[in-house]
């Protein structure tokens, strides 16, 4: 009897409990909810202005020109004063190399070259009347031999016949006219010639004899030109590595320079924005080491394919209104993707993301809260653009609205003054 009393006296506790918290328990709560209960909720006042989307990058400054300077012929270096930092202007003198042999070649040269073009010039000139005279006078003393000679041959060949003289003296008197005759031929060709003046043939061969001691001149020019290296624009040296006194071999690395006029900043797109046809883009550069100020700066170069092991693109930007930049130095990247002026631009926790993958935003009308589906724009920072579903001046809510339902009464707790989204895209200038 005892044990039935106490199953029932703890059935009816278990009854009482079930009662209080069991499923009519909301509802008989909220049966005593007041009629006049608001959400509390944060708004601001949607408003048109400016916004971009932009893309940060990290890169580095580095001089498009740069040369490294290497030594063409073998010899000991007699002059290399330089240091690194120092700067030079362009066809200054960076280094020598001293060999005596070239500069002795290129005299020889020269002096060939004279005497070719000399021999020329007496050609195209022609012979002078005082050889023309001398030549006239030649041939009539030779005549005047040659004539005494036939004679005295016809005089011994007659005391041969009678006997006064013997054979050798025919023998002898007849190679004397033969030798006359022939100095007599020469002598009438000498003065044709002089006569005539040199044939074409004749100043055609000496013109190449002037070509081709001009060709070896400029042969022993190059070379000695070789030992002298002059600065190929103006810029700073950036690495030295020779000195006076060390023996140059072929190709041995001397001198390093940049041109300060070449100085950029590469930095790597990634693939998906590597689209930058337009080079009109606003982009900005900032550099930790001199105190991170943005600088405006102009896109010039757009390498033109991707890199296969990174997926990225490298570009080059030029700074305006930038000094003492550095080789190596790191930089900050800002790039304006998109822009959009005179939008509609709420601050992103005014934007619910919904089940469909749709977004939305509570706006605020005679203190109902009111369901709006968006479309969404650009974001920058902690804002973003409204394309349609919000006009500018209405009253959007920005905390609060996580539990609302459409149709909610709500009051305002807080109005934003400060609109959140007023610095995003300030524009930038050069100090």
């Amino acid at each position: 009897m005892i044990r039935y009393l106490s199953l029932v006296f703890i059935c009816l506790t278990l009854t009482t409990f079930l009662g209080c918290d069991g499923p009519d328990a909301s509802a008989h709560a909220e049966s005593k909810k007041p009629k006049d209960q608001f959400a509390l909720v944060e708004a601001i006042t949607a408003r048109k202005q400016s916004i971009s989307r932009q893309l940060e990058l990290t890169g580095d400054v580095a001089a498009a020109r740069t040369v490294v300077i290497q030594a063409s012929v073998e010899g000991p270096l007699a002059f290399l004063p330089w240091r690194e930092g120092d700067r030079v202007t362009k066809g200054e003198l960076l280094v020598k190399i001293d060999r005596p042999m070239y500069q002795a070649e290129m005299q020889a040269a020269s002096a060939a070259v004279d005497v070719a073009r000399a021999r020329l010039a007496d050609l195209r000139a022609g012979a002078r009347s005082e050889e023309k005279n001398k030549a006239a006078q030649k041939v009539r003393e030779v005549e005047s031999i040659a004539e005494f000679t036939r004679k005295d041959k016809n005089r011994v060949d007659r005391l041969v016949k009678t006997g006064a003289l013997p054979e050798e003296a025919l023998e002898k008197a007849s190679l004397a006219c033969i030798k006359a005759d022939a100095d007599l031929a020469s002598a009438r060709d000498t003065y044709q010639i002089l006569k005539q003046g040199p044939t074409k043939d004749d100043i055609d061969i000496q013109k190449a004899l002037v070509k081709e001691a001009e060709a070896k001149f400029s042969i022993a020019r190059a070379k000695l030109s070789e030992c002298t290296i002059s600065a190929p624009f103006d810029g700073i040296i950036l690495q030295v590595d020779a000195t006076v006194g060390d023996f140059a071999q072929t190709r041995s690395l001397l001198l390093t320079i940049m041109d300060t006029s070449s100085v950029v900043v590469r930095f790597s797109v990634p693939e998906s924005e590597s689209n930058l046809q337009d080079r009109t883009q606003p982009v900005y550069v900032s550099f930790d080491a001199l105190g991170g100020q943005p600088y405006p700066a102009s896109i010039v170069r757009v390498y033109p394919q991707i890199d296969l092991k990174t997926r990225t693109r490298m570009v080059e930007v030029v700074p305006e209104n930038v000094k003492d930049l550095v080789p190596g130095m790191f930089a900050r990247v800002r790039i304006v993707t998109q822009k959009a002026s005179n939008t509609v631009v709420l601050p992103e926790k005014a934007v619910l993301a919904m089940e469909n993958g749709n977004a939305a935003a509570f706006v605020v009308k005679d203190n109902i809260a009111q369901k709006r589906k968006v479309r969404l724009g650009i974001e920058e920072d902690a804002c973003i653009q409204i394309l349609e579903g919000i006009q500018a001046g209405e009253q959007v809510i920005v905390a609060g609205q996580e539990k609302l339902k459409p149709g909610d009464r709500v009051k305002l707790i807080s109005q934003q003054s400060r609109f959140p989204c007023s610095n995003g895209n300030k524009e930038v200038k050069a100090p």
